[in-house]
């Protein structure tokens, strides 16, 4: 353990000490009857305050740069209206992760379209950052249009609409806005799938699990690529050298470590650079606070190569947008994906992306436009990520991620190449008009059927 120490990072040294000593205090039974003898209150203090000096050494050291307005910075404003049908939007449209993020881009392609729009946020006291304020001059308790967009996910649908007020949904049609990572839907979906009229999908993987279960209209448009504000940081203001060549993971720690796989990444960094001194492997989470076991245990995989930087930290988009820049490599050796956003923006910003070839982030790439890393199906093990008894999901191939990360790492043409292939094919099949233009006319043939039944 004291060789693991003086290789690890210092403030990823500190964190796992820490959260090592709290899983000792509760795995040993002498302490663990001390600790559980002391107060409730005192308890909880001393939980949380120990957490939270293990999680503060994790963040991104900040300097008055993180506070500095971006200049790119895109907020959407109101827009006059001229009547027509609209569309009322249910969703965490100040959420800081994936649906509320999906529910601000769809809803972007809406006023894009000048579809009439109204906008409601559903806050459920999850435990996410709820922080964004892009929409914050639209929100509103109104909903005057016949058409609700519902971006809650099946689980706590019923929930929302409760909170919301079921009188918002009744005699309405009703489209909900899901994403799932599995081919096939969990049983206790239907009811959920009952209280909707249609259900939109970003991807085709998505799609066929939902046409598996259900004969209701599914509307697939994939998500948005909106060029993000930058922050404008640089590599010195985020704590990375300016010469080393940098490869980036991204997740959130809600998501679920299974499915995201950080761990395989970080075997595909060691194996792809056992000696090499100028690589560095950035793994930015988020949420870690919450999961204290599965971070110390990725802290733990980090603790022998101090090339390895852990940052659990949750941050402006601006911020990711400039992280992301400021890299050279964007890997996901994801078990699976619904779509895959961060893998689009990071393509977007020409980086290339090493992934795994399954799931929904086929839906926009390729062969020819990033580094797709060969997998095995195998079943989803209990504990894991909720599933049907039998789902499978991928299993990538660490030797293959190694290959492509030696490879873009020694070849400036082949990332120069993968770069703009990436932006290319982002830039024209998730271009904002032509996905505003797809969702209007989806919309447009939920409303001929429904009128041709009616």
């Amino acid at each position: 353990m004291a060789t693991l120490f003086e290789k690890m990072p210092t403030g990823q040294r500190f964190a796992f000490g820490l959260l090592s000593a709290l899983a000792w205090i509760r795995g040993n039974a002498l302490m663990r009857t001390v600790y559980r003898a002391m107060p409730a209150g005192v308890r909880a203090r001393l939980n949380a305050r120990l957490t939270e000096r293990a999680h503060a050494r994790l963040r991104f050291t900040r300097n008055p740069r993180w506070e500095e307005q971006p200049a790119t910075a895109h907020f959407v404003r109101p827009v006059a209206f001229s009547g027509g049908p609209g569309v009322n939007v249910f969703g965490y449209l100040s959420g800081e992760f994936g649906l509320g993020e999906s529910a601000r881009l769809y809803s972007r392609s809406l006023l894009d379209a000048n579809v009439p729009c109204s906008f409601f946020n559903i806050d459920l006291a999850l435990p996410h950052g709820m922080k964004d304020d892009s929409f914050a001059d639209m929100l509103g308790d109104q909903a005057p249009h016949s058409c609700n967009l519902i971006f809650v996910n099946p689980d706590f649908l019923q929930q929302a609409m409760q909170k919301v007020g079921e009188g918002h949904f009744k005699g309405r049609r009703n489209i909900a806005c899901w994403f799932w990572e599995l081919p096939r839907i969990p049983l206790d979906w239907s009811s959920a799938i009952a209280q909707v009229d249609a259900i939109l999908v970003a991807s085709r993987f998505v799609e066929d699990a939902f046409r598996a279960v259900t004969d209701k209209p599914i509307l697939r448009v994939p998500l948005p690529y909106y060029p993000g504000p930058d922050s404008g940081l640089a590599r010195s203001d985020l704590g990375l050298q300016s010469d080393d060549f940098i490869f980036f993971c991204m997740f959130d720690f809600h998501s679920s470590v299974a499915r995201k796989n950080p761990q395989s990444v970080i075997e595909a960094f060691k194996q792809a650079f056992p000696e090499r001194k100028d690589v560095r492997l950035l793994i930015k989470s988020s949420n870690g606070s919450f999961h204290e076991q599965a971070l110390r245990e990725l802290l733990a995989l980090t603790a022998n190569d101090p090339r390895i930087i852990v940052r659990d930290d949750v941050i402006d988009r601006a911020h990711v947008q400039a992280l992301i820049r400021c890299c050279d490599v964007f890997v996901s050796l994801h078990r699976a994906e619904g779509f895959g956003l961060v893998m689009a923006e990071a393509m977007g910003l020409e980086k290339p992306v090493i992934a795994t070839r399954w799931s929904g982030n086929l839906e926009f790439m390729t062969e020819t436009n990033s580094c797709l890393v060969d997998f095995k199906l195998r079943p989803v093990r209990a504990g894991e990520y909720p599933h049907v008894p039998g789902d499978e999901w991928a299993e990538p191939d660490v030797h293959h991620a190694a290959f492509f990360m030696r490879e873009l790492a020694a070849d400036h043409e082949l990332r120069g190449r993968l770069g703009a292939a990436a932006r290319q094919t982002v830039v024209s099949r998730l271009n904002p008009q032509a996905v505003s233009k797809m969702l209007v006319e989806q919309l447009g043939t939920l409303d001929r059927m429904a009128g041709s039944t009616s």
